[in-house]
């Protein structure tokens, strides 16, 4: 076997786990009456700073466009896991809370697994896998352009 043809499997092999990781973590994010994104949206809100938590933000971090944001944002509100609060300083612009039910329910998110799975990792291990997965993510890999 050749270096190339060694370098291809495990390359393809990477890949394929990726997206196995991927497409367990996507169908165990249809629980608690959220979809993938609503938990995504609740993640973001948990966790931004008060300045931060407005749509506009939402979309910026999660790669989507305003209406996307809008209509996830907007469904957690619906359910009451978010509180939409407009700013005295500018009218046109609301900050966004997580209601006691969102911290509830954050409480139960499907990501806490892998989160803990993480955690068990060496520091070592952690910071490759989070220098590789970051380098992967901003090489436009969905566009199949070249890492």
């Amino acid at each position: 076997m050749t270096k190339e043809h060694s370098n291809d499997r495990s390359a393809a092999a990477i890949a394929e786990l990726l997206e196995a990781v991927s497409r367990d973590l996507h169908s165990r994010a249809f629980t608690g009456g959220l979809n993938p994104a609503q938990w995504a949206a609740l993640r973001f809100f948990g966790r931004a700073n008060a300045s931060a938590r407005t749509v506009t933000t939402f979309a910026a971090v999660h790669r989507t466009t305003s209406g996307t944001a809008t209509r996830t944002v907007a469904a957690l509100v619906r359910k009451k896991h978010l509180a939409r609060f407009t700013l005295p300083d500018d009218r046109r612009v609301s900050r966004l809370d997580l209601t006691k039910t969102g911290e509830m329910l954050l409480r139960a998110d499907p990501l806490g697994s892998l989160i803990e799975a993480v955690r068990r990792l060496s520091e070592p291990r952690r910071a490759a896998l989070l220098e590789c997965l970051w380098i992967l993510s901003q090489a436009g890999v969905s566009a199949g352009e070249d890492p």
